[in-house]
């Protein structure tokens, strides 16, 4: 099953390991700035029990080609998200979901998508994007301010240049392009060895090979998605019946911890596992602690 077709005539590359049967399928969403293939050394030792789906979202891994379409991003990935599990033609599968793919597995829930879903993982992810008076635990929290600045700012830049291949940038606005990626990067690690060596994103070499620039505008109309729509899901998993399990890296510099506590604390029944002195990223920070979580999520 390495494609998968989507309502809107295109598809997502997906990647297929292990053997489930009946009700041992599950469909795991990566990050932004990430792949579905990311996941196949974590879920591994779990192989011989379930079979895991991992699509690479749309404008990432090989879906980098495909367009978004719309400005709601999230919105579009949860659309393609339930043209997956419509392929898979399953009656219930079990979910995890990393960051945007925790975000999208948000968006699916509160549009009432999650009647197949009979376990969710849900990792190191707020319920709301943008802060307010009243809510400080958004992405980059007491930063934010300071941060979408940084981010509108570059997109006002870009905007214009859109049409061009990014080789065809100026030279100053590509490093810029690639210094904000390193940066938001540097932001889903807590040790300094992570944050020293994610930096070096900003360098072309390597930059290419973690984003592919050959639809670079895909990219832009994510951060404008987080800047300008209004992705609120405190309450998308209120009225759940689903098992849901939180991971929380307690050292997320992304999103604060008490933020996701926050929302577990809405859902009837809801497990929490916290990953003390963590950042977001924690299947990188704490593989082996993830593993056996995830394990216990999967089989509860």
């Amino acid at each position: 099953m390495p494609k998968v077709p989507l309502r809107d005539g295109r598809s997502l590359h997906v990647h297929v390991v292990g053997r489930g049967g009946p009700g041992r399928t599950v469909v795991m969403l990566h990050g932004f700035g990430m792949h579905g293939a990311m996941w196949l050394p974590l879920v591994a030792p779990l192989a011989h029990k379930y079979r895991f789906v991992l699509p690479d979202l749309r404008g990432f891994g090989r879906s980098h080609g495909v367009d978004y379409g719309h400005a709601d991003v999230i919105g579009g990935h949860a659309d393609d998200v339930e043209d997956l599990l419509e392929h898979l033609g399953e009656e219930r599968v079990l979910l995890g979901g990393l960051s945007m793919g925790a975000l999208t597995a948000l968006a699916l829930a509160a549009r009432g998508g999650f009647r197949r879903v009979a376990g969710y993982v849900h990792i190191d992810q707020a319920a709301r994007i943008q802060n307010d008076a009243h809510y400080t635990h958004g992405l980059f929290g007491p930063e934010q301010p300071a941060r979408f600045a940084e981010m509108r700012a570059l997109l006002g830049e870009v905007d214009p240049l859109r049409d061009r291949p990014f080789d065809a940038l100026p030279a100053r606005l590509r490093e810029r392009v690639r210094g904000a990626f390193a940066k938001f990067l540097r932001s889903a690690f807590r040790p300094a060895w992570l944050k020293t060596a994610t930096g070096a994103v900003h360098r072309e070499a390597l930059a290419r090979r973690v984003f592919p620039v050959a639809n670079w505008p895909i990219y832009m109309d994510c951060l404008r998605a987080y800047l300008e729509q209004d992705y609120d899901f405190r309450d998308a998993l209120v009225d759940t019946r689903t098992p849901v399990t939180f991971m929380v890296g307690e050292a997320s510099e992304m999103y604060p911890a008490e933020g996701q506590l926050e929302l577990a604390r809405s859902v009837p029944g809801a497990t929490v596992v916290r990953f003390p002195g963590v950042g977001h990223a924690i299947p990188v920070e704490a593989p082996w602690a993830f593993v056996r979580a995830l394990s216990r999520a999967l089989d509860t």
